[in-house]
């Protein structure tokens, strides 16, 4: 074997093989040269621990929408959020006991009252 070849065995090495402990199973794995990208556009896992009834909303607006969960939970986090900063906290507060009533009519009557 040539020296070159020798070289080049040493860059492309076998990876470690797996041990089967615990220790190898909770560890993170490292990624090299990893690049940060946009905030928007990186996956993060959710986990959202939601009642039947709030599960149910979900479905019918997936069935009228068409469109993924993980969509529309994010549509609803960026409505809610920009919301809060556009009306304030006072303004928002009372708009918020208004939709827990859950009365669509009572809402829009609200809405169409409120000064903005």
């Amino acid at each position: 074997m040539s020296r070159d070849n020798r070289d080049k065995g040493k860059k492309n090495k076998i990876p470690k093989l797996f041990d089967g402990s615990v220790n190898e199973l909770t560890r993170p794995s490292k990624k090299k040269g990893e690049k940060k990208e946009d905030m928007k556009k990186i996956k993060k896992q959710k986990t959202l621990y939601i009642s039947l009834d709030m599960n149910r909303k979900l479905i019918e607006l997936y069935g009228d929408e068409g469109r993924r969960q993980s969509t529309i939970v994010e549509d609803a986090v960026n409505l809610y959020y920009y919301l809060k900063k556009a009306i304030g906290e006072k303004n928002f507060d009372e708009l918020m006991s208004v939709v827990r009533r859950e009365d669509p009519e009572f809402l829009r009557e609200h809405i169409s009252k409120l000064r903005i």
